[in-house]
């Protein structure tokens, strides 16, 4: 019998460490930008090694190798309490440090070269609260209460839920932009589209309502092109109004309840739905309406600082980001730190007063 509850201590033992490189393995790819899919994970491994996921992974390893081998005595089978090695108590020591401080190290860094807003700051600190959390309850409810004949191991169960349930609640917004939104053309018409803009690019089409980029969107949609429409109009009135059935439509306001709507703070919200979609769609356009929106309720450098991404990952996944804008509504310094990352589309011939707001 006590050799029975050895080996289930062992098993258990192999479990939880399979899953704290598990949990490595979510921080590399929380804090890599240049992963997003798992080709990436596996170029990212094999064109940066050793790196030190490698290094993390090896003191796992190292830890669950001394559980299966090192000899551990029952001291009480009610509650369950072994009698461990010192060498073993040593490695799986510093094992649980590896993946408080790894985690504490990898996300606290990225968030200081990311410069993210308090939201996604404070969801980042409850993702390594909950990884630190699970790995000291284990070793805590685990190893070191039972030790001293204390079991009190159904409490830690609720505990190790708890912390689990705070990881799922700081990353759940990107299960919901999966759940939402679907790539699909509205229409592959035959003609010939009245519009043909290069691939990998962003447009900010000088404006004032709007309305000449929907008109660009609607083209381009039903032309074979897969869309995401995120607009400060209420999306039943976008697809009222240009007949838009199949193309998911983001609501962008800061009080809409509606599923299908995203808050304009902080812009990671925005950045997270259109890389999303330009990720999973085949020849994606993105209709960003609400620039204006999202600087009052930002500040304009973070709005620009999300231009330039998005305008990168159009370049790496060769989609189209379509930006009406009113240059009116901006001073001269503002558009020109725009037109630096993004083309103008000028104005229609006829509206005077737009042309010379640009030129001015």
């Amino acid at each position: 019998m006590e050799r029975g509850i050895v080996v289930a201590k062992q098993i258990q033992a192999t479990f939880d460490y399979l899953y704290a490189i598990a949990i490595g393995a979510f921080v590399v790819v929380a804090t890599t930008r240049t992963i997003e899919k798992r080709q990436d994970f596996t170029r990212y491994m094999t064109g940066d090694f050793p790196n030190s996921y490698v290094f993390y992974v090896f003191v796992q390893v190292v830890a669950l190798a001394s559980i299966l081998v090192a000899p551990a005595t029952v001291v009480s089978i009610s509650p369950t309490v072994l009698q461990l090695d010192t060498v073993l108590l040593f490695t799986n020591g510093i094992a649980v440090l590896a993946v408080v401080s790894y985690t504490w190290y990898r996300i606290t860094s990225h968030m200081r070269k990311t410069k993210v807003s308090a939201e996604v700051r404070r969801g980042s600190y409850f993702i390594v609260l909950g990884v630190a959390g699970i790995a000291m309850s284990e070793l805590l409810f685990e190893v070191v209460l039972p030790y001293f004949f204390l079991d009190v191991r159904s409490a830690g169960f609720i505990v190790l839920v708890a912390f689990m349930g705070l990881i799922a609640f700081s990353v759940r917004e990107r299960s919901f932009l999966q759940e939402l939104i679907v790539p699909a053309a509205e229409a592959n018409l035959l003609t010939k589209p009245t519009y043909e803009l290069e691939r990998g690019r962003t447009y900010a089409i000088l404006e004032r309502d709007g309305g000449r980029s929907f008109e660009i969107f609607k083209d381009l949609v039903t032309h074979g092109a897969q869309g995401l429409c995120i607009t400060r109009r209420a999306p039943k009135s976008v697809m009222s109004d240009y007949g838009l059935e199949r193309t998911p439509i983001l609501w962008l306001s800061r009080t809409a309840s509606e599923k299908n709507s995203v808050r304009p703070s902080p812009p990671e919200n925005v950045a997270m739905a259109v890389e999303h979609f330009v990720d999973v769609g085949l020849r994606g356009v993105v209709l960003l309406d609400g620039l204006e929106y999202l600087i009052a309720h930002n500040d304009f450098g973070s709005v620009l600082a999300l231009l330039h991404d998005l305008n990168e990952k159009m370049a790496m996944q060769d989609a189209i980001l379509l930006v009406p804008l009113d240059p009116a509504t901006f001073n001269e310094r503002d558009l020109a730190m725009i037109r630096r990352e993004v083309r103008f589309l000028g104005p229609l011939a006829s509206d005077t007063d737009l042309a010379n707001a640009v030129a001015r």
